[in-house]
């Protein structure tokens, strides 16, 4: 059976982003928790006092997350959010086709000349690729929303800049030219890496002052002020930072291919794990010297935009690793993800991992609420401060915690999470009709016979719009099959 159909009762699932959005949402724990520690009343000041207040342990840690962890976590985001809406855009292509050609009544096309069809076969493309932008943008925006409410809680979300990319760049994620994306990811890196040089050289060269949050309240205003700080980082983040270059470099790795088929492409995963985990932490090292205070650097100029350059080499590591060790095309089913054979075939570490893949955006939501329950608690018992290492092993208790939800909700049968359903309900539900192909006229200008009048075949137009209504209703069904949702 073909890896690209999900209809019939037995579908094929790429278990490898799956597995890869799981080990991901790990990565982002770690990188946020700093976020939620800075509330407590000891947290340390940025700057030399930061630093005074760590331990070796602490030391030791915020290396290791410098060189694998931090800015290599939310570029792994993009092009994995890239990869899905490619697969969508994909999908979404090969289904209006479908819906289009069959809608076509057998005795309207008879008797049409080769350039009839050609005609046709054009309008139908173009409906097709027009059908795909529409709901990569739909779905966007649906994104701004969910991220605007999640920043009441949360002001670092993230999902409301991945909604507005798929709003600004829905046409180049569906389109074939590839130089364009080469251009905007290019033209992207560029303006990124400037605005980090500048800012970071303003800033000088002290330790623990970049990427250091400073010391927060909790107020009854401060729900407020995130989703007024969201209104404003969420376009920053898009036009300033690496997420639209990563983005066009996931829709990169749809086309090649090495996430369906990485055992196709074992040796170029091989390579690119080896060598971007190491450019990753080669480039991030200058810059966790520095804010260590470990060794002299010099500006943070050129220290902090390598920092994140060598993030997105960290990334496609990370990928190329996570790749090779979620494997190839699976059935997709309840039933499947319930069985022994589905555990045996992906073992107990790899089904984890995907549990959580395939309700990333829910663990992504949820990943906040323990964290905000979580810290309350601990405010409320007395605690004044958090290791930085503690922090960490808190993060990674929370993300197993939610594992485990995702593997128990995976007994139960649902193979996807609340958030996910929910997302996938309402940009059903504000689906607009787009209109089937006109019928192309004879080649002596004419319409082609029976076009008028009802078309020639008596309930063929009502059958057609019909066919058009129900088109993306139909078309939503197959993205509750999708492996590859962009939701995260």
């Amino acid at each position: 059976m073909s890896t690209l159909s999900f209809t019939g009762e037995r579908r094929v699932r790429f278990p490898a982003p799956d597995v890869a959005r799981g080990f991901m949402l790990a990565l982002i724990a770690l990188a946020n928790v700093p976020f939620w520690v800075r509330f407590f009343p000891d947290y340390p000041a940025p700057g030399q006092v930061a630093l005074d207040a760590m331990s070796g342990v602490d030391q030791w840690w915020f290396l290791l997350r410098a060189l694998f962890v931090d800015r290599r976590a939310y570029p792994l985001f993009s092009i994995l959010f890239g990869f899905g809406m490619a697969i969508m855009a994909k999908r979404t292509i090969e289904r209006e086709r479908r819906v289009a050609r069959e809608a076509l009544p057998a005795e309207l096309s008879a008797g049409w000349i080769p350039l009839q069809w050609q005609f046709f076969d054009e309008d139908v493309e173009r409906r097709a690729r027009r059908a795909a932008s529409r709901l990569i943008r739909r779905r966007g925006w649906w994104m701004l929303a969910f991220g605007a409410v999640h920043s009441v809680i949360f002001q670092g979300d993230i999902i409301g800049a991945y909604g507005l990319v798929a709003v600004i760049f829905a046409e180049v994620i569906v389109m074939r030219r590839v130089w364009l994306r080469a251009v905007i990811g290019v033209t992207g890196a560029s303006l990124s890496l400037l605005l980090l040089s500048s800012g970071a050289a303003e800033m000088g060269a002290h330790p623990m002052t970049l990427e250091y949050h400073a010391q927060a309240t909790l107020e009854a205003t401060t729900p407020l002020w995130n989703l007024a700080g969201w209104l404003v980082s969420t376009p920053f983040t898009v036009l300033t930072t690496l997420v639209v270059p990563c983005v066009m470099l996931g829709v990169g790795v749809e086309r090649w291919g090495a996430l369906q088929d990485p055992s196709g492409h074992r040796g170029a995963l091989v390579a690119i794990a080896g060598g971007g985990l190491l450019a990753g932490a080669l480039g991030a090292l200058p810059y966790a010297l520095g804010q260590l205070d470990w060794a002299h650097v010099g500006s943070s100029g050129w220290t902090f935009p390598l920092f994140h350059a060598s993030g997105v080499a960290g990334a496609c590591g990370w990928l190329a690793l996570l790749a090779l060790l979620g494997g190839g095309p699976r059935e997709d089913s309840a039933e499947y993800a319930q069985s022994a054979a589905s555990f045996e075939e992906l073992g107990a570490f790899r089904s984890f991992l995907s549990a959580i893949g395939r309700r990333s955006m829910t663990a992504y939501l949820a990943q906040t609420l323990v964290f905000a329950v979580l810290f309350l608690v601990l405010g409320a018992v007395g605690v004044r401060s958090v290791d930085v290492a503690v922090s960490a092993l808190i993060a990674l208790a929370v993300w197993a915690l939610i594992g485990v939800g995702c593997v128990i909700s995976d007994a139960m049968g649902r193979t996807r999470g609340p958030a996910e359903r929910l997302l996938r309900w309402v940009v059903a539900r504000t689906a607009w009709t787009l209109p089937l192909p006109k019928l192309p006229m004879s080649i002596y200008g004419a319409p082609t016979p029976g076009a008028v009048q009802n078309l020639g075949v008596k309930g063929a137009p009502k059958a057609m719009m019909s066919a058009s209504r129900d088109a993306e209703g139909v078309l939503l069904d197959s993205l509750d099959d999708m492996q590859n949702d962009a939701d995260s």
